[in-house]
């Protein structure tokens, strides 16, 4: 049986929802980091929908999401304020590559990893602490610039082995664009990230099973 097929039907038996209603989907929040103890997501577009940049895709009032497996990415754009082509450029990162954060603060884009992921669904710890490192994946092939030797003219990029590089599986769970959800990062102690000229970003991604229109 195909495995998206088993995973449907386990979820629509699990959390009685109707399998024909289950698509395939993600939710995406981006958080540009400043000096801070924490980084809090915000997965839904009820809540300060205006600033919601064009890579983000967050969950509307009246549908639901069933997660199944989420990551954290940290992105760089090199600008102070970044445009939409920027932000539709931007690659993610899983992890704090030295080519890439090189600024004199972006050396603790390394901090995200030390940090411990909590979320709150309806003032329920649906995960009261989870290590940020789980998601740290340093590729195999990684970003470089005249590879092998001076001036080769050789580049590469992070590799990605597979579609789920970086993410981690997690217990299907439903939550919804009316719920209280508080989702965020603890970095132990107040850091600096940002480098005059440039933009860093924390991003989250959850996928899993968009159920379109579930509160009308």
């Amino acid at each position: 049986m195909n495995s998206i097929v088993a995973e449907k039907k386990y979820i629509a038996a699990a959390l009685g929802v109707d399998y024909d209603s289950l698509s395939q989907s993600y939710l995406r929040s981006e958080v540009a980091l400043g000096t801070q103890g924490k980084i809090k997501f915000n997965l839904q577009e009820g809540k300060n929908g205006s600033g919601i940049l064009i890579t983000e895709k967050r969950l509307a009032l009246n549908d639901e999401f069933v997660v199944t497996h989420f990551s954290l990415s940290l992105k760089k754009i090199a600008s102070d304020t970044p445009t939409a082509l920027q932000q539709a450029n931007a690659l993610l990162y899983t992890w704090e590559n030295p080519t890439i954060f090189s600024g004199t603060n972006a050396a603790n884009m390394a901090s995200v990893y030390n940090g411990s992921l909590s979320w709150t669904i309806n003032r329920k710890q649906f995960i009261p602490q989870f290590p940020v490192r789980a998601f740290r994946r340093v590729p195999t092939t990684q970003t470089g610039t005249d590879v092998g030797y001076t001036s080769s003219g050789v580049n590469t990029v992070d590799g990605f082995e597979n579609g789920l590089f970086g993410f981690y599986p997690s217990e299907p769970t439903k939550i919804d664009g009316r719920q209280t959800i508080d989702l965020e990062i603890d970095l132990g102690t107040s850091v600096t990230f940002d480098d005059a000229s440039n933009t860093y970003y924390a991003v989250f991604e959850a996928r899993g099973y968009l159920i379109v229109n579930a509160k009308n």
